[in-house]
């Protein structure tokens, strides 16, 4: 038994070798996170968790691709509080802020994949630990290295978010599934900024006007190179070769802004389904909808972007 125990350590410290990810004897929380208790404790839940079915499967002969660890994760925090624009609700000046015990849907898919990252780089329990997930959040959140932090640090649009990752973390397999190439530039933020208290309000952010400056510039460099998507007419098709654990981008008809909505797919039954954090439920939900029936029922969307983890 002790030669086994002793096997599964080199195994898991040979494959988190290979792993872009950081592990707990090379960080710490950046200065001013902001990471409540409640929250930390759902997270060394969820890490936890998943360390073991990580071991199970190693032992077992497997190992578990981030997809899997990702789904997993997201049926951990079925339930949870949906919050619209959960980052910016009581905004005292921009901080790494965690938030596993209330969520909206980037931010639901943006902690699932950071609690996967951060088990697959871990080779030792104590590996998996809430600081070196904060320090994955930090990374996948910002553009900056590190704090301080403005408001136009903080990657907005999921399409930046996507490229930022992409060859890395994430791999954008749109048009590989039959997408194609659309006229649609971006640059809702900082057109319509007022939407945004934060870009809007100097009472609230003293710097929003130089945000709204830095954002359109953003913007600017990402209309350098055009949306894909796949689009309605196609979906039926492309939905066969989507996997559980894909990331799914619902992109918007409106004018300026990229996506709409973001969830996890899972293929249930041979339906095609997601799982979300629901505005209309008020909480994180497999949704009854399949990813075909959501995106055909709404004229808001025009297709959707699908983006596997590595």
């Amino acid at each position: 038994m002790k030669k086994k125990t002793s096997l599964i350590i080199l195994l898991l410290a040979a494959f988190s070798a290979i792993m872009p990810y950081v592990t707990a004897a090379q960080v710490s929380e950046p200065a001013g996170t902001v990471f409540p208790e409640a929250d930390r404790l759902v997270a060394k839940k969820v890490l936890t968790l998943l360390f073991q079915e990580k071991s199970k499967a190693i032992q077992a002969g497997r190992t578990l691709s981030t997809p899997e660890m990702m789904l997993m994760a997201a049926k951990q925090l079925s339930g949870t509080p949906y919050v619209g624009g959960t980052l910016d609700s009581d905004w005292k000046g921009e901080s790494l802020r965690i938030s596993l015990t209330r969520t909206d849907c980037i931010l639901f898919v943006e902690t699932c994949l950071c609690l996967a990252q951060t088990v697959q780089s871990a080779s030792r329990p104590e590996d998996a630990s809430v600081e070196c997930f904060a320090s994955n959040v930090a990374a996948a959140r910002y553009r900056t290295a590190a704090p301080p932090y403005a408001y136009s640090d903080r990657i907005h649009y999921t399409t930046e978010w996507i490229r930022l990752k992409e060859g890395k973390l994430l791999e954008d397999v749109t048009v590989a599934l039959g997408g194609v190439e659309l006229d649609h530039p971006i640059f809702y933020m900082s057109t319509f900024s007022e939407k945004y208290p934060l870009l809007s309000d100097t009472a609230l952010n003293p710097d929003a006007k130089a945000d709204v400056a830095r954002i359109r510039k953003v913007e600017a460099e990402l209309n350098r190179k055009p949306m894909t998507a796949i689009t309605k007419d196609k979906l039926a098709s492309a939905l066969k070769e989507v996997r559980s654990g894909d990331i799914i981008c619902f992109v918007s008809s409106v004018e300026g802004l990229d996506i709409a909505h973001v969830a996890i797919a899972v293929q249930k039954d041979g339906r095609t389904c997601f799982i979300h954090a629901s505005m209309n439920e008020g909480k994180v939900v497999t949704d009854v909808k399949t990813i075909f029936e959501y995106v055909s029922s709404r004229r808001n969307l025009s297709g959707i972007k699908v983006v596997r983890p590595l």
